[in-house]
């Protein structure tokens, strides 16, 4: 049964970025601001930003005075020997490895490329008790372990290779870490567990990256938070249905409307606009081009490349 608490704290919620990824970064950081309610923590962390960044962070988060922001420099020794496991996901994503050191308590980490739609401090009531983390189930692994004859070459290697990575733990267990709710102070207090989180040679060496290497390192002790947490480009019905295939629970913890939706990929909706507005991925991405324009209107200068 779900527990929920008071927070002790305000919530604290957590980006990482460099500054090839910046701009739609505090896209999504002025969506956070423009919905959540009361007091939190920003925590904006930067790979190598220069004082215009830093600049331009300040000025995105002076929109919510209620919001305190904190701001970190990722030192060079805390990514040394780090690399992206593909060419669209950056390095200074390993950063999130370090969130536990620095963040007492719970702590919301979410990707840049993400919007976020509704209010996230329900999330702060929950209990996590052990749990490392409350996390939603990946959702392109479930996709491919519900239709296994329409996976690619790519996607049935996937998911032997998931297979082998959780054992004993079922693949659908897999968890994408775009939008992961750490439980910092349960990391922490096992000295050896937090020395391997942040071993970002690890996380370097494998497929994908440190996604992989926290499934690892938290499989069987992790929360499933519903999909509304981390949508797959809007498409919770989609999603749903393969939750029944696999004969997972159809909601989680929190069911309720969209919270972030997660444009995961290759293709991001601020480079190039769908045509077939009729689809889930169209009318995600028409909602953001309709929430960018928004966030363009206040800084014209920061526009997502």
């Amino acid at each position: 049964m779900l527990k929920r608490m008071t927070p002790m704290t305000s919530p604290k919620i957590v980006y990482v970025t460099d500054a090839g990824f910046l701009k739609p970064t505090l896209v999504s950081v002025w969506s956070l601001l423009k919905t959540i309610s009361g007091k939190a923590e920003l925590h904006i962390w930067g790979d190598n930003l220069d004082d215009e960044h830093w600049q331009s962070i300040s000025r995105v988060a002076a929109i919510n005075p209620d919001v305190t922001l904190l701001t970190k420099n990722l030192a060079a020794e805390h990514l040394k020997g780090a690399h992206g496991p593909k060419d669209y996901i950056s390095a200074a994503t390993m950063g999130r490895l370090f969130i536990p050191a620095y963040i007492d308590g719970y702590a919301l980490y979410i990707d840049g490329d993400t919007l976020v739609v509704n209010d996230v401090t329900p999330l702060f009531e929950i209990d996590l008790g052990s749990a490392y983390a409350g996390v939603i189930r990946d959702y392109t692994l479930l996709h491919w372990l519900a239709y296994p004859k329409a996976a690619c070459h790519d996607g049935r290697a996937r998911i032997s290779e998931v297979t082998t990575l959780l054992h004993p733990t079922p693949p659908t267990d897999y968890f994408n870490a775009g939008i992961m709710l750490f439980n910092c102070h349960q990391i922490r207090s096992e000295p050896e567990l937090m020395q391997n989180v942040e071993d970002v040679c690890a996380a370097s060496d494998m497929s994908h990256g440190d996604q992989d290497h926290l499934n690892i390192l938290f499989k069987g002790n992790v929360r499933f938070l519903d999909i509304m947490w981390n949508l797959s480009w809007g498409r919770s019905k989609r999603h749903r249905e393969i939750f029944r295939k696999l004969d997972l629970p159809e909601y989680e913890l929190l069911p309720d409307e969209p919270r972030i939706i997660h444009y995961h990929g290759p293709q991001k909706p601020w480079r190039n606009p769908r045509k077939d507005i009729w689809s889930s991925k169209g009318k995600a991405t028409f909602h953001y081009r309709r929430r960018l324009r928004q966030f363009l209107a206040d800084f014209p200068d920061l526009r997502p490349e």
